[in-house]
């Protein structure tokens, strides 16, 4: 028995002034009065409230939310959830003034659904009623708030307001933690989510393929991500699922008149009775622009110089349909590149064609015009920028014989000095000659005739040093004489002649000296300038040598 319901007596003590005094049941008061004090009992009953009864005005009335079931308790109640057995006790628990220990045990043994317990997020989850779970008195802060949050779960598809269409059936999961914890679902034939199309949103139709029954892949996708509403009966798509079509940009289309498939040329295509279903716009071509050295778009031109290497970039081919003519691109060039720089000034053409053979013209095509502008080749150094990748460009003149590089239009020539010949360039080894007094090779310079430099062909110029004519002054026989007198003695005059004949032999000697000393020195300056020129001198000087 709950200790505030049943049989209860209360103790009262009366207090009264005591009629004869100095009696031993007397005492005084705080007032000095003899007073007597006497214990009563009463004996009254506290009778039981069912909580499940009472209004809901009244603040003994129960906690339990709906669908759960109040069950009234000797001085409490219990929150019970409903079960959809037709014997189970719990559903006779309603209404009962109270209920014995047996209702629990019958309670508890009871095979239960999770939609006939209680569910995560509230208290007791997992048990059928709050019994033994919340705190015994229904009233407490605890046993209140305890059973407050008892929650049942609510089977939605026997809720009066169902989620579902009128023409689907609902069918709830089999936890009522799953969210959503019901699915509509549509009866044979029809398709779709089974929920209430939202107002004012555009209806889709489901579709199904060729043979009526399997739905399409757009229809599937719709379906899996729940985007098609109500239930609707699909229509046939009748290409879907029809033999492929055999000829190339062929698709099936159905004819709105018989609702029956056919083939027929995609989207910007057209019959051909040649090539059958064929792009009857050609397509423009771009040139890609050299993004180094720069293509104008306008003309198409492109210019490169002596020594640079051509790339092709190719051109881009502009059309809805353009997959097809990458494989059927044609490159032309008006003439043979070399594997490596350019080396020849000029122009030269690339022509970029597309075969359209149902059109007219049957072709599409573009032109890059390349233009090779010269270079200074006697600029170009061994090794070095243009000179390292092209040594065909390096000027080959020969320059310690005196020649002079100069460029020209497309090539270079070397210049010999004034008083030599040649052709003043170096023997170049590429270059072979063809025996019609020509080379051939890779870039011919200018006036090459096989490389042979510079030679000097003027006479030397021979200038007398000092004055010309030379005069020596030689003293006369008679100075001679002087010193040594002459006399009628004829072999002393002899001895004087003799001496004079030696001094002017002497002065001889001495211009003769001088004179070969002069041709020594020219003679060696001449050689070391690898010329040797044959020739005479001749030197006046009253005599003649050679």
């Amino acid at each position: 028995m709950h200790k505030k319901v049943g049989e209860r007596i209360v103790q009262c003590f009366v207090t009264r002034l005591a009629t004869d005094a100095g009696t031993a049941e007397s005492t005084l008061d705080e007032h000095g009065r003899n007073v007597v004090t006497q214990c009563f009992e009463v004996p009254f009953t506290i009778l039981d409230v069912n909580e499940c009864t009472v209004p809901q005005t009244n603040v003994m009335h129960h906690k339990c939310m709906k669908p759960s079931i109040c069950v009234n308790t000797l001085g409490s109640y219990e929150c019970v959830c409903p079960s959809e057995s037709s014997t189970s006790v719990a559903n006779t628990a309603s209404g009962r003034k109270f209920v014995a220990d047996s209702f629990w045990n019958e309670l508890n043994q009871e095979s239960r659904n999770p939609w006939e317990l209680a569910f995560g997020g509230g208290s007791c989850s997992n048990l059928p009623s709050t019994y033994l779970c919340c705190d015994e008195d229904g009233s407490s802060m605890e046993g209140s708030s305890c059973r407050s949050s008892f929650r049942c779960p609510v089977d939605p598809c026997t809720a009066k307001s169902n989620p579902c269409s009128d023409k689907a059936v609902c069918q709830r999961t089999e936890s009522p933690d799953h969210y959503p914890n019901y699915k509509c679902q549509c009866p044979a034939g029809l398709m779709g989510n089974g929920l209430p199309c939202r107002k004012n949103v555009r209806k889709k139709l489901p579709k199904v393929k060729y043979d009526g029954k399997t739905p399409t892949e757009e229809t599937r996708k719709l379906l899996e991500s729940g985007m098609i509403c109500d239930c609707s009966e699909p229509t046939i798509d009748a290409c879907d699922g029809f033999p492929k079509c055999p000829g190339k940009h062929e698709v099936c289309k159905v004819d709105d008149s018989t609702n029956t498939p056919g083939c027929v040329c995609q989207d910007g295509y057209d019959r051909d009775p040649d090539y059958g279903c064929v792009d009857e716009s050609p397509p423009i071509l771009n040139i890609r622009p050299d993004p180094t050295h720069g293509t104008d778009k306008r003309t198409g031109i492109t210019h490169l110089s002596q020594g640079d290497k051509y790339e092709e970039y190719g051109v881009d081919i502009i059309d809805d349909n353009a997959e097809e003519y990458l494989r059927s691109l044609k490159i032309a060039y008006s003439r043979p590149l070399p594997q490596g720089c350019l080396l020849e000034m000029g122009e030269f053409y690339v022509e970029y064609t597309v075969a359209t053979p149902w059109t007219e013209p049957n072709f599409v095509q573009a032109k890059r015009t390349v233009v090779i502008d010269n270079v200074n080749e006697c600029l170009v150094k061994q090794g070095m920028g243009v000179g390292a990748n092209c040594p065909e460009l390096v000027a080959q003149c020969d320059v310690e014989a005196g020649a002079r590089c100069k460029d020209e239009i497309g090539t270079y020539t070397c210049q010999c000095p004034s008083g030599t010949e040649g052709d003043g360039f170096l023997p170049i080894p590429r270059l072979k000659s063809n025996g019609k007094g020509g080379f051939d090779g890779s870039m011919v310079p200018s006036g090459y005739k096989g490389g042979s430099g510079c030679r000097d062909t003027s006479a030397p110029v021979l200038e007398i040093l000092g004055p010309n004519p030379k005069r020596f002054r030689v003293a006369k026989a008679s100075g001679i004489k002087g010193l040594m007198k002459m006399d009628e003695n004829e072999e002393s005059n002899a001895r004087v002649e003799s001496l004079v004949a030696q001094q002017r032999s002497a002065y001889e000697t001495d211009i003769k000296v001088r004179i070969r000393f002069v041709w020594y020195f020219y003679f060696c300056f001449i050689r070391s300038a690898h010329f040797i020129p044959d020739f005479s001198i001749v030197y006046h000087f009253g005599h003649v040598w050679s």
